[in-house]
């Protein structure tokens, strides 16, 4: 697995922590180590936190698609958080906006799955 990548589980929310580049063999071991998340553990939201990645292809684009696809059937949603103008424009081109929700950061997010305005 990919030294850069990170995951936290916190209640039913996996909060990846993406690497500084995002393609497809990153996306491969990132999606392998998502899906046994969602066999082993009660996911309902993810977290995609995008602070240290500067380079994200396609694949990119495919696993926040299928990481998507997995929580609204469980009626949960994809965040994605942190990211820079580079990676803002990719997931604005791809669409990915209109699907995902998106926050400044980890615990704007986790406060937005929470609904608790106090949090902030």
């Amino acid at each position: 697995m990919n030294q850069e990548t990170l995951f936290e589980m916190k209640d039913e929310v996996l909060i990846i922590y993406l690497p500084e580049e995002l393609d497809h063999h990153s996306a491969r071991e990132i999606r392998k180590e998502t899906d046994m998340y969602f066999t082993a553990k009660k996911v309902r939201n993810v977290i995609f936190d995008y602070k240290d990645t500067y380079f994200m292809d396609s694949s990119g684009i495919g696993l926040i698609m299928g990481r998507y696809r997995e929580v609204r059937f469980l009626k949960g949603d994809v965040y994605i958080v942190g990211v820079n103008d580079k990676i803002a424009r990719i997931l604005e081109i791809s669409g990915l906006y209109r699907i995902a929700k998106v926050e400044e950061n980890v615990e704007a997010a986790l406060c937005a799955i929470r609904s608790n305005s106090n949090c902030l």
